[in-house]
C-alpha cells in the first residue's frame, strides 16, 4: 500500500502509537522526496541494504521491492510490530529489534552479522545503508559504519541539516571540525538536497538533508598506512578519529595550545619542535587546517609521543 499522510496516521492510531520526538520519530510522507532517496541509493538485487529506523515502513517497502536483502533495525517495539504487520519477514527481509549501536563507538555486531548472512543467502555483492536516520543517532551510525570493517559501497541517509553541514564542511568555515576532517579523509560526502519539515509527520522543528557518503578506500589506505607504524594503543583511522576529537575539543585555542592540552600531552619544547616543521602560522587553530595537514600533524605527534615513551622505558 502506498503510504500517504492519512494512511500513516491511521497506522499509528490503529497500533496506538504516539511518536516520540526524543527518538527522532519523524516519518517521511512525501513520495517525491522518497523517490530521491531511493534513486540516490541506486538499489538493485545485488545489494544488501541496512535500514535504521524504518518507522512506518514507507521506505522499507521500496527497499524490499528493489534490493536482494534488507535488514531494518528498529529500537521501538511498537514500530517493529507495525512493520511486521505490513511487510512479512522472509528470505529477502528481516527486522532486527534493538539498538543499532552497542555503545557510542560501535555498531552492534549482531546487526552486521545478520546483514552479512542475509546478503550472502541472497547472493548480494554490495553493501549499502539507505535510511531516514533518527536524528539522535545519525552521526554515530554513519561514522561507525564508515570506520568499521564492512566495505560499504555507499551510505545514504536523511539527517538533520546541521549534521549534514558538519559532514561536508570545508576548512575555515563555521561547521568545519574533527568530523568533517575525518570524513574527508575516508570518503566523498555530498548533500544531495535540503529537505523542509513539511515532508515529515510529525513535523520536526528543523530542516533536514539527504546526505550521501561514499567510502573512498584509496583515501582510507593512506590514513591507515600513515598511522600504522606507531605502537601507541590504537592505529589507523581510529587513531585519527581520537586525535581529531581531542584536538577540536579546544577550538578556541591555537594549535599549539590545543596540542599542549591533549590528554597524552607532549612537553612544550617538543610541541614547538613539532610545529616548526609545518608552514601554517603559529596563531592557526585546528579549524583552519585541511584534512591532509591534520593527518600529517597526527602522524608526527604520535611519533614524538611514541619516542618519548620509549625513552622513558629505557634503562
Amino acid at each position: 500500500m502506498k503510504q500517504s499522510f492519512s494512511v500513516i496516521n491511521n497506522l499509528l492510531l490503529t497500533h496506538g502509537i504516539n511518536p516520540r520526538n526524543k527518538l527522532g520519530q519523524n516519518f517521511l510522507i512525501d513520495h517525491n522526496t522518497l523517490d530521491i532517496v531511493v534513486n540516490v541509493g541506486e538499489v538493485t538485487r545485488e545489494d544488501a541494504v541496512l535500514e535504521v529506523g524504518p518507522g512506518t515502513g514507507i521506505l522499507t517497502q521500496r527497499l524490499v521491492e528493489a534490493a536482494g536483502f534488507v535488514l531494518s533495525v528498529e529500537l521501538d517495539r511498537r514500530f517493529a510490530e507495525l512493520i511486521c504487520s505490513q511487510i512479512p519477514q522472509g528470505e529477502r527481509f528481516e527486522l532486527h529489534l534493538g539498538d543499532i549501536l552497542a555503545g557510542k563507538n560501535q555498531i552492534d555486531p549482531a546487526v552486521l552479522g545478520k546483514l552479512k548472512e542475509g546478503g550472502a543467502r541472497a547472493g548480494c555483492k554490495r553493501w549499502k545503508l539507505v535510511a531516514n536516520l533518527p536524528y539522535s543517532v545519525a552521526t554515530p551510525v554513519l561514522t561507525n559504519l564508515l570506520l568499521g570493517e564492512v566495505a560499504w559501497e555507499r551510505l545514504v541517509g536523511m539527517v538533520q541539516w546541521e549534521i549534514a553541514e558538519r559532514f561536508v564542511a570545508l576548512p575555515g568555515t563555521d561547521h568545519y571540525g574533527g568530523l568533517a576532517a575525518l570524513i574527508a579523509s575516508m570518503a566523498d560526502a555530498r548533500i544531495v538536497r535540503k529537505v523542509p519539515p513539511t515532508v515529515f509527520y510529525p513535523r520536526p522543528k528543523v530542516d533536514s538533508a539527504i546526505l550521501e557518503v561514499r567510502p573512498n578506500y584509496e583515501k582510507r589506505t593512506k590514513v591507515e598506512g600513515r598511522l600504522a607504524s606507531s605502537p601507541i594503543n590504537i592505529s589507523g583511522c581510529l587513531a585519527f578519529r581520537h586525535f581529531l576529537r581531542d584536538l577540536f575539543v579546544h577550538r578556541r585555542k591555537n594549535v599549539r595550545g590545543a596540542l599542549i592540552a591533549m590528554p597524552d600531552a607532549l612537553p612544550k619544547p617538543q610541541v614547538d619542535a613539532l610545529l616548526a616543521d609545518f608552514p601554517f602560522p603559529p596563531e592557526s587553530r585546528a579549524e583552519d587546517l585541511d584534512p591532509a595537514t591534520l593527518l600529517e600533524l597526527c602522524a608526527r605527534w604520535r611519533e614524538k609521543l611514541s619516542n618519548g615513551q620509549q625513552e622513558s622505558e629505557s634503562p
